[in-house]
């Protein structure tokens, strides 16, 4: 036995119980490291003794970069072996082994046997002898305790012949009295590693842990992210740029084979900062010294804190938005983004894993820069986009994953999406931070297309063909290319428009060889190609300067009207996109409240016939042919693009009457498009207690989803008297409505809200009012596509909320620009 570079690595020859092994050995930590050149050139000069001459050759050298271990010399039957935990320590080279491989009864070799965790052997066993109870007899070199399913005795058998493969399942295997079950279901496995050496250049956040993933992206149960070998939680490198070895072959494998071609995902992505990734092709042979360029800065546009922390009060206060917070007992540190004196720290945690701070006074909470602090007197809480209750509509966005089309710049042509980002009525300032928070560093609860966020990267390729595929190519599988090899992940797939979007490809596809879903057999040969890179900032997105740019593929949903000119997206075919030019027209200082209340104010904005004329209730002229309780309506002339409510939906009111004079009925109505109208209809039946001004089914869901009824819609009951509107919403399952309601009406009746009570007939007229609702807030708005002067009629009343107000009516216009009406609430003190 002998050490070298400082007494850091272990040296143990054949003799030392038939190790010929390097081990690490020093004390130093995880930022203690050796270049591969050094411990080469040690070995080299240690070797090179008279003691030692005679000893084979540890190490030889290919390039000052690439060097192997194992059987160097010629005659040589026994290779070196260097440990796992070693080469954690190991920066500035590859390394591959020679002579691993065992073959029985040919060469020794070196053998991985899969253990259960349980037993008791140690790392510190390694060097002594093991024994399988049935079969295998050798070296133990070392003990890996990976805290996953397996762990592994990593063997140096005693020889060549069979008795000493380790081939027995659920046999113990011991080792200096220790013991520990070979895995019921692995024999020993066994082959040369690999080592490539990956380096990180560029400009970052020295606060930046990088991640690594490596695996095949077909099987998401092999793509993992990687780990120190001795430590699942954590990996074996600090913050900052990385100079680091990394295994490319599966030693779980029975004849270890290189992992994903090999792959290797490097990942950047501090919450609060602009993300960094590169995904790095290492040579399948030597590993190789592969650069890793990275780009990272601080996202100003990020900045909410993600954790709070109540605490006492401040000593030497106050602390400093942007310094870093750190633990004096958990050694938590955290980036300050906000803090209320003596009672709380906000903040976005750093380092990997994340340390929460202690709770309850357990520790003092230092400011690094300002030198203040406090106790901590809670645990650590969710704040900012980690909550629902932090979006302006309590509810956080969400993301699917499938081929959807739009006409985002309304020029008559749908485009092909394929992730629609729904932004459940929140600002893009919100969609955004909830974007980075989805795909940050330690984000594993969403799922982002059946991959955890934060390794979610984005598409890749687009493909198009002529005709139909052969067979089922579906979203979610996996294709491959034939000659090419190439391979990728169906983000989105539609037949009908031939578009397919992939993520995670591998390799370079052409349009000239077959593509094959891997899953259920289809088949298609490309026509085209467009390769492109992904947003690495932000996977789902950027946003700077109030716009957010949609990474290809990226379609968005349910946007609020004030951000209607605030995107630019890119559709699966490339080229950029964005909305018409917009404005804007806001009815402010309104009464408004919970959507189940009716004391709310009664607000309207209607397009006039001309400055100071009439509301148009002649908008549209109907086909005819609908019959009541039909779901669409179809009007003689395409709709105009600056009727509001194409996909977020709106109200329209039929006149039943040609000269547009006759009876209303208003609708609330999902979406139009071309001459078509599709109603929100809702369905269903009604159960006991049902009356002519109560409408209860104990099965419904009035309240919330797809069926949510609002104050205003229409109730028609097929062979009743009469329809209704809704008074109010009274729960889930209950609905008041208006007037004398519906006669006749009672439990077991299939009632459909929201549809024509009356069959519509050729010259019935349709307008559409640009608001004509109950408030919900104190101010009402609605964005219009600006396609000329719009002259508007802004009616607001309230005579039945405890303070009664005047009709309040003012006319307005704009010719291009923004408009905002505030209501003056002036009380009436006549009404009864």
């Amino acid at each position: 036995m002998a050490t070298i570079l400082d007494n850091d690595i272990q040296v143990d020859f054949l003799a030392d119980t038939r190790q010929k092994r390097l081990s690490w050995l020093g004390g130093g930590g995880i930022n203690s490291s050796y270049t591969m050149n050094q411990l080469y050139s040690a070995m080299a000069t240690l070797l090179d003794e008279t003691t030692t001459i005679d000893d084979g050759t540890c190490f030889s050298a290919e390039t000052p970069v690439e060097y192997t271990i194992g059987k160097i010399d010629s005659g040589d039957t026994e290779p070196w072996y260097i440990t796992f935990d070693l080469m954690e320590r190991i920066t500035g080279g590859a390394l591959r082994t020679s002579g691993w491989l065992r073959e029985t009864d040919i060469n020794t070799g070196i053998i991985c046997v899969p253990v259960a965790p349980g037993g008791n052997i140690v790392a510190a066993d390694a060097g002594n002898t093991v024994v399988g109870q049935t079969t295998g007899a050798g070296t133990l070199l070392e003990f890996i305790d990976t805290g996953k399913t397996y762990d592994y005795c990593i063997i140096r058998p005693d020889g060549v012949a069979a008795a000493n493969d380790f081939t027995t399942a659920t046999q113990n295997v011991s080792a200096n009295g220790h013991f520990a079950v070979q895995w019921s279901t692995a024999a020993s496995t066994t082959g040369d590693q690999i080592w490539a050496n990956l380096y990180s250049l560029g400009t970052i956040d020295p606060n930046v842990h990088l991640y690594l993933y490596q695996g095949i992206t077909s099987n998401d149960t092999s793509r993992v992210r990687l780990s120190s070998w001795n430590n699942a939680a954590g990996d074996w490198y600090g913050n900052g740029h990385i100079n680091i070895c990394v295994a490319l072959k599966d030693i779980e494998l029975s004849t270890w084979a290189i992992v994903d071609a090999g792959y290797i995902t490097v990942l950047g992505r501090k919450y609060g900062d602009l993300y960094t990734s590169f995904e790095v092709a290492c040579s399948n042979t030597s590993g190789g010294r592969n650069p890793i360029p990275l780009q990272s800065a601080a996202d100003l546009d990020n900045a909410t804190g993600i954790k709070i922390v109540t605490t006492g009060a401040f000593t030497g206060g106050p602390y400093t938005v942007g310094e870093i917070i750190t633990g004096a007992v958990s050694g938590a540190r955290g980036i300050l983004t906000a803090q209320v004196a003596n009672t709380s720290l906000t903040y976005i945690p750093i380092d990997d894993p994340v340390i929460d701070f202690h709770s309850l006074g357990a520790e003092q909470i230092d400011g690094t820069d300002s030198l203040a602090y406090a106790d901590s007197t809670s645990s650590p809480a969710s704040t900012g986009p980690a909550l629902n209750t932090w979006f302006t509509s309590n509810v956080s966005p969400s993301a699917s994953f499938t081929h959807s089309t739009y006409d985002v710049d309304d020029n008559g042509t749908d485009e092909n999406y394929g992730i629609v980002i729904d932004c459940k009525s929140n600002p893009l300032s919100e969609v955004y931070q909830w974007i980075k928070y989805a795909t940050r560093n330690g984000e594993t609860t969403y799922d982002l297309d059946g991959v955890n966020g934060e390794r979610y990267v984005g598409g890749e390729v687009y493909l198009t063909w002529a005709g139909a595929v052969t067979d089922v190519v579906a979203e979610g599988a996996d294709v491959t290319q034939a000659t090419s090899l190439a391979t990728g992940m169906i983000i989105a797939f539609d037949d009908t428009n031939n578009v397919i979007l992939l993520r995670d490809t591998r390799g370079t596809f052409n349009a000239v060889n077959v593509v094959t879903d891997n899953d259920n057999a289809g088949y298609f040969t490309p026509t085209s190609v467009s390769t492109f890179a992904p947003k690495t900032a932000s996977p789902l997105g950027t946003f700077a300067g109030g716009t957010f740019f949609g990474a290809r593929g990226v379609l968005l949903s349910n946007w609020l009207t004030a951000d209607e000119n605030a995107f630019i997206l890119t559709p699966i075919e490339g080229g950029t996109v964005e909305r018409p030019a917009a404005v804007n027209i806001a009815v402010s200082n309104l009464a408004g409240g919970a959507a189940t209340s009716n004391l709310h104010d009664r607000v309207g904005v209607f397009r006039l016939t001309g400055a100071g004329g009439n509301i148009n209730k002649a908008q549209y002229t109907c086909d005819g042919g609908e019959s009541a309780g039909d779901a669409t309506i179809t009007v003689g002339g395409a709709i105009a693009q600056d009727i509001p409510g194409k996909t977020a939906g709106g109200i329209l009111v039929i006149v039943d009457d040609p000269t547009g004079t006759g009876d209303e009925y208003k609708l609330r109505f999902a979406s139009w498009l071309g001459l078509v109208f599709t109603l929100n209809e809702i369905t269903g039946s009604a159960t006991a207690g049902t009356g002519a001004t109560t409408l209860i089914d104990s099965l419904a869901t009035f309240t919330d989803g797809d069926d949510q009824v609002y104050r205003g819609d229409l109730v028609y009951v097929t062979g009743r008297s009469g329809w209704a509107y809704v008074k109010t919403v009274d729960s889930n399952t209950q609905l008041t409505l208006e007037g004398t309601g519906i006669v006749g009406f009672v439990d077991t009746d299939p009632y459909e809200i929201n549809v024509p009570p009356i069959g519509i007939t050729a010259g019935d007229k349709i307008y559409v009012p640009f608001i004509d609702k109950v408030a919900t807030s104190d101010e009402e708005n609605v964005s219009v596509i600006y396609v000329g002067t719009i002259h508007f009629r802004v009616k607001v009343r309230n005579t039945r909320a405890t303070i009664k107000i005047k009709p309040f009516s003012v006319d307005g216009s704009t010719s291009g620009t923004d408009q905002s009406i505030a209501t003056i609430r002036t009380t009436d003190t006549i009404i009864t």
